[in-house]
């Protein structure tokens, strides 16, 4: 059996979502940006990934993922193709998920900087 595993740890770009496909089912779908730094040059590289998630496990977890938190995933890579609006074809890589941990300070925990 041939599997690849990805292995993500990011932050949320938006609040998670559990959504209804057409034929009924629920699944969990958010988006998490990984910065990946090179030595001691700043700025890096920033890559964004889809994460979609159709276990009871990952919908639990979605449901308590806001946007900025730090995210943990491990899943399945999938490259989508797609056209954009502009007429131009696109691809994006998403994670079918199989774990995902989210890691989330309180509110009366962050510290608001002025």
């Amino acid at each position: 059996m041939n599997q690849h595993q990805l292995v993500l740890m990011g932050r949320a770009t938006r609040d998670a979502e559990v959504l209804e496909s057409k034929a009924g089912k629920e699944y969990s779908k958010f988006a998490i940006a990984v910065n990946e730094y090179r030595g001691k040059i700043k700025g890096g590289v920033t890559s964004f990934y889809e994460i979609v998630g159709f276990t009871a496990q990952t919908k639990n977890a979605c449901r308590n993922i806001h946007k900025g938190d730090m995210v943990f995933v491990t899943g399945r890579p999938e490259v989508q193709a797609y056209k954009a609006l502009d007429g131009e074809l696109r691809a994006k890589l998403s994670v079918n998920a199989e774990y995902i941990c989210g890691y989330n300070k309180p509110k009366e925990e962050q510290i608001e900087i002025i």
